[in-house]
């Protein structure tokens, strides 16, 4: 064993719906036992598992550079965790199905980071998913400013930093190895899913339909409101600035559903 799982969520206020339904999943899965940080790149903030949040020690520079609210935020864990112990670091668009102390757990041998390989094409081009990665603190040290000055000066791109790229590593090597897949699903799954990773922005099952598997997420954003995780005035503000879908509730609740389904039927037939 490593310890008490630590978890750091990446995340901001446009994504505070998924966050919580994943915080919701992986207390289901793991219970209590995990300490769950939350980086909010909207208000540039750490959010501890107890405790008020306090400034996230990422330059402006870095911050700016963001894909996402949150893609830099990662390079941040093991200074937090003072070089000590693993972490794992989670987007938030995801939904975990198993006990996340088993990734947590995973043999990482002399490696710092786990990631996924073959993310982004073949295993031989070297492109890693870090999306879900596992830190070894005391062997990961990250310089995210140097790195954004580098970018600056065309030695690497932003991708090849954040798929620790052979082009990115000649300048920093990391020792890098597989996680488990199924850590990391992109948009699909079956019964060996450990945790899936709705990666396609158009078909997010909060915000648009369309997605296969959103009876799934929309199952577990059923449980975190009757669990009080995810709550109305979560809900009311994310619609408000636009968010998430304005049907999230509806669309989320089977008996509703039900009741547009009958609706329809009876319009077709009495039409």
């Amino acid at each position: 064993m490593t310890g008490r799982p630590r978890v750091f969520i990446g995340s901001g206020e446009a994504s505070r719906i998924e966050r919580k339904v994943l915080i919701y999943s992986l207390k289901k899965h793991a219970g209590d036992d995990i300490d769950i940080y939350v980086f909010n790149g909207t208000h540039n903030a750490v959010e501890p598992p107890s405790g008020p949040p306090f400034a996230a020690p990422l330059s402006l520079t870095a911050k700016y550079a963001n894909v996402t609210e949150f893609s830099n935020y990662r390079f941040l864990i093991p200074q937090l965790c003072e070089h000590q112990g693993r972490a794992i670091w989670l987007d938030s668009d995801m939904l975990a199905l198993g006990d996340i102390r088993s990734l947590f757990n995973t043999p990482m041998d002399n490696a710092a980071i786990l990631a996924r390989n073959e993310a982004y094409g073949a295993s031989t081009e070297g492109r890693w998913g870090l999306s879900v990665a596992v830190f070894d603190c005391s062997r990961a040290f990250f310089d995210i400013d140097t790195y954004m000055a580098e970018i600056a000066q065309g030695l690497y791109t932003y991708s090849d930093l954040h798929q620790m790229t052979p082009l990115f590593q000649r300048h920093h090597p990391f020792a890098i190895a597989p996680l488990d897949s199924n850590w990391n699903v992109f948009d699909r799954y079956d019964d060996a899913t450990q945790l899936i990773h709705y990666t396609n922005l158009f078909t997010q099952p909060w915000k648009f339909p369309g997605h296969r598997y959103a009876d799934l997420w929309f199952r577990y954003f059923y449980e975190a409101r009757a669990a009080g995780v995810v709550t109305d005035e979560d809900i009311e503000l994310s619609k408000a600035r636009a968010y998430v879908r304005q049907d999230i509730v509806d669309r989320g609740n089977p008996f509703k559903r039900i009741g547009r389904a009958a609706l329809n039927f009876a319009r077709e037939v009495f039409a």
